[in-house]
């Protein structure tokens, strides 16, 4: 490839050699690509493009904007059909980001190198759990970090690729970014649902989070919100879930209508924040109750995989049922920091 005049960023790249063993490497570690790639060809302090993005911008294929190529311009040689299913794992990746209710649940991901794992817990007895003082000489309390009993379970979490190349090649790319990333979003959207369950109904191993009924069945008033609230202590509850008919009921309590918190909602879309809560509105979660947790605490996401895309197939045009899949899990680490409050219980 020619490196003369090139800056010395994209000479660097130029001698990155593109074949498909780059992706059985990747399947080996684990990795995306991307990542593949800066370990080969490392991004330096102020370098505006990563790994990825030099060699597009090496072989002058853009994606963005209005001057975005078609897709067909992958296929332009063989270097650059090596980057074609990264292209497509990085935009349905970055859907699975964009779509920000999850973030608000898990509080930690954990890599793993197979199919079965067990969370960590402590003992649930108030006495095991004080830091009581302790006079001079005498031993501390113990706080004893265990095993759960029950492997988690996990689950494959993808989609399959309806779309031909025929269908797309003229397309351009920043149009197909769009479903792409529409497609992550969807995953992102199963993913949730699973999270919010295990919250919920615990994940294999006796955790199921503490029911709470409120005063009147049937009935939800502000006082209710206040003793659900406090019954997180000693955590602190910072997020509630519910679906749109409770949501509405939590909105329109008289104590929540105030002109400013009217006036965020009908100008901004901005809900209120129940007594420093986040809410969040999913029909993930079943009528007629709230889950509320300290998602600092909560729930941990397992993966066994990052985001895989069948590479071969889509480095050889073969897009139709090409599957784009990650394998994850959801476990429940404090179950004491997820409640859950009933509004209909009779």
């Amino acid at each position: 490839m020619e490196k003369i005049h090139l800056p010395e960023n994209l000479q660097r790249a130029a001698l990155v050699k593109l074949d498909e063993d780059l992706y059985s490497k990747c399947a080996i570690r684990g990795w995306s690509l991307t990542e593949l790639l800066e370990e080969i060809n490392p991004s330096e302090t102020g370098d505006m493009l990563d790994a990825f993005e030099r060699q597009l911008k090496l072989r002058n294929i853009k994606i963005a904007g209005e001057g975005a190529d078609v897709i067909e311009r992958f296929f332009a040689s063989n270097d650059n059909k090596i980057l074609f299913p990264e292209f497509v794992s990085r935009q349905i990746r970055t859907g699975i980001e964009q779509y920000n209710k999850l973030k608000h649940v898990v509080a930690t991901r954990t890599k793993i190198n197979d199919d079965t794992y067990k969370t960590l817990h402590l003992s649930n007895t108030d006495a095991e759990k004080q830091l009581a003082k302790t006079s001079e000489g005498a031993s501390l309390p113990g706080i004893e970090i265990k095993t759960s009993e029950h492997t988690l379970k996990l689950y494959k979490y993808g989609r399959y690729l309806e779309t031909t190349y025929e269908a797309i090649r003229r397309k351009k790319a920043n149009v197909v970014i769009v479903f792409l990333r529409a497609i992550g979003i969807q995953i992102a959207k199963d993913k949730f649902a699973d999270a919010i369950s295990v919250a919920i109904n615990g994940d294999g191993n006796d955790n199921a989070a503490e029911e709470i009924n409120t005063a009147s069945s049937g009935t939800l008033a502000y006082a209710d919100l206040v003793d659900f609230w406090l019954s997180a202590d000693p955590y602190q509850m910072n997020v509630m879930f519910a679906d749109k008919d409770t949501a509405k009921t939590i909105l329109t309590l008289t104590e929540f209508k105030d002109p400013e918190v009217g006036l965020n909602f009908m100008s901004k879309g901005e809900l209120i924040t129940p007594l420093g809560c986040k809410l969040i509105v999913d029909d993930a979660m079943s009528a007629n109750k709230i889950l509320g947790l300290d998602n600092r605490y909560a729930i941990e996401e397992v993966f066994e995989t990052n985001l895989i895309t069948e590479a071969e197939k889509l480095i050889r045009k073969q897009i139709e049922g090409t599957a784009v899949s990650e394998i994850a899990g959801f476990g429940k680490l404090f179950n004491e920091a997820t409640k859950v409050l009933c509004l209909t219980w009779s």
